[in-house]
């Protein structure tokens, strides 16, 4: 396979060249695989360029693409993955940066992942045998570890430990060829987040393989003041832009529907017939029906149940599964009644406790059961 790496400069006169010269050792480490390097040079004063254009006339895979204007780390990768898939015919892309950060002894295992058939490769800091310097100050390491445990939960991509890291290696063929590269969320660092989460959303086979992160050899760290600030914007786009995430929102908005109608029913009769536990069943039933409806027309739209049996039969599916918080909450608002009294703090709270309940159980019956999607 033709791999591609690809390598963004700005001021690494004192590194580049070092590391080309590493980067051959390396290469022939893998005959398997046909290597090339693209240097992304957005225009360094310290004559980063030239340094490249020196190696060029020693080593003939290595290319220099240079920048118009440097717009930022995710820009220069987006330019260099263009032009190495399109103008090199690359079948891998590796990301790298140029200051020794990340060792290029460990290339020959990020690739190994390609040929084990994965199609993304982290090279991660934070899985088991990786690492980040001693010497970062705890605040840079608080931020680091914390910024990724939070995009983790944010994307909820299971068995992926490092979302920043900017050492990886990306399958082109059916993964980096089909995402939409001029629409990358951030055109900084945190690039690094929406390509792994649309790398992810593309089905590609991830793994991790542990890194030892380390300083810089020369010259100084081009972190990005807005570094946190973009992230956190980035990752939350991409979840509240998700599908089912869409699809969540709707769920909910329908359940505030339905509890405007179980609540306000629910009072009315508690009221009337001072019969709490009644009361609780008469006015879920009626708010059952009314989000049914509009589960079907807006909220699973996609998957909504078409033929009268399939409707009979999705119907009755979600009257039993819709009762089961019903009659939990009932019996939850019928046993605090008893002990604390029947006034409206005890069984208002106990109530809402119970719609909680009944919101998860609800969503997961409904998305995996009922409204299944067809595609899955």
């Amino acid at each position: 396979m033709k791999i591609v790496v690809v390598i963004p400069t700005y001021n690494e006169s004192k590194n580049i060249g070092r590391l080309i010269e590493a980067l051959n050792v390396e290469f022939k480490k893998i005959p398997s695989h046909e290597f090339h390097l693209l240097v992304v040079e957005g225009n360094s004063p310290d004559g980063t360029a030239d340094v490249v254009k020196e190696q060029m006339k020693k080593y003939d895979f290595v290319h220099l693409l240079m920048e118009e204007k440097k717009a930022g780390l995710g820009a220069a990768y987006v330019y260099g993955f263009k032009y190495a898939m399109k103008e090199l015919g690359a079948d891998v892309l590796v990301e790298m940066d140029a200051d020794f950060q990340h060792d290029p002894k460990e290339l020959v295992d990020l690739i190994k992942g390609i040929d084990d058939g994965y199609d993304y490769i982290i090279g991660s800091r934070f899985t088991k045998g990786g690492s980040i310097p001693e010497s970062w100050e705890l605040k840079r390491k608080l931020f680091s570890k914390g910024g990724n445990t939070l995009s983790k939960i944010i994307l909820g991509i299971r068995g992926v430990n490092d979302f920043t890291t900017g050492y990886k290696v990306s399958r082109v063929k059916g993964f980096a060829d089909s995402i939409d590269l001029d629409n990358i969320l951030s055109r900084g660092f945190a690039y690094k987040l929406d390509l792994l989460y649309k790398m992810h959303k593309a089905g590609a086979k991830i793994k991790e393989v542990p890194i030892t992160f380390g300083l810089r050899d020369e010259g100084a760290s081009k972190m990005e003041k807005n570094n946190l600030k973009d992230s956190l914007r980035v990752v939350t786009t991409l979840r509240l832009k998700d599908p089912d995430t869409q699809k969540f929102l709707k769920f909910c908005a329908v359940g505030f529907a339905g509890l405007f109608v179980d609540s306000a029913l629910f009072n009315i009769l508690r009221l009337s017939i001072r019969n709490s536990k009644t009361a609780s069943l008469v006015s879920g039933f009626i708010a059952m029906l009314t989000t049914f409806t509009l589960n079907n027309f807006w909220s699973f739209k996609n998957n909504k149940i078409e033929g009268n049996s399939k409707k009979i039969q999705g119907f009755i599916i979600y009257i039993l599964s819709s009762y089961v918080p019903i009659v939990f909450r009932s019996q939850l608002i019928k046993f605090s009644v008893s002990r604390f009294g029947d006034t409206f703090w005890v069984s208002n709270i106990t109530f809402f406790i119970g719609i909680v309940v009944g919101l998860i159980w609800n969503y997961l019956v409904y998305s995996k059961i009922i409204w299944k999607d067809k595609n899955k």
